[in-house]
């Protein structure tokens, strides 16, 4: 049985700013211990709720693991890298270089999100060990 959580998880505030900071996220502001997260990407638009504080490690697993799930139904897959169209057989203009590097910011972020997603989780595996360390000696 896991043990309950006595602090906040640290990672999910940094998931938080980063879902904030992407293009096509709204989060809406907390209420009841929750944050709505409305992810529209493509012409789809999908929802979560994330719960701030939970009580237990089982929780906060399953939440990132929705996460992660929303985010692959949206086509946003974990571990790609960025392939730029085929260059114009014309020079390109400065707002087609600009158009092209906002695209692989975008990219980039999204793929910064995951890395950050695998971070929490594997962060959150470590302090259930911990605990369960602790508890054990």
């Amino acid at each position: 049985m896991p043990r309950s959580v006595k602090k906040k998880d640290k990672w999910l505030d940094t998931v938080i700013d980063q879902l904030r900071a992407l293009d096509g996220v709204v989060c809406g502001d907390e209420i009841d211990s929750h944050i709505g997260v409305s992810i529209s990407r493509k012409g789809e638009t999908k929802e979560l709720s994330v719960a701030i504080s939970h009580t237990d490690y089982r929780a906060q697993k399953v939440q990132y693991s929705q996460l992660r799930d929303l985010l692959t139904e949206l086509g946003v897959k974990e571990g790609q890298t960025f392939v730029a169209a085929k260059l114009p057989r014309r020079p390109m203009t400065p707002q087609m270089r600009a158009a092209r590097e906002k695209q692989k910011l975008d990219f980039d972020a999204w793929q910064e999100l995951w890395r950050t997603l695998r971070k929490a989780e594997k962060a959150l595996d470590v302090d259930y060990e911990i605990n369960q360390m602790r508890d054990y000696y």
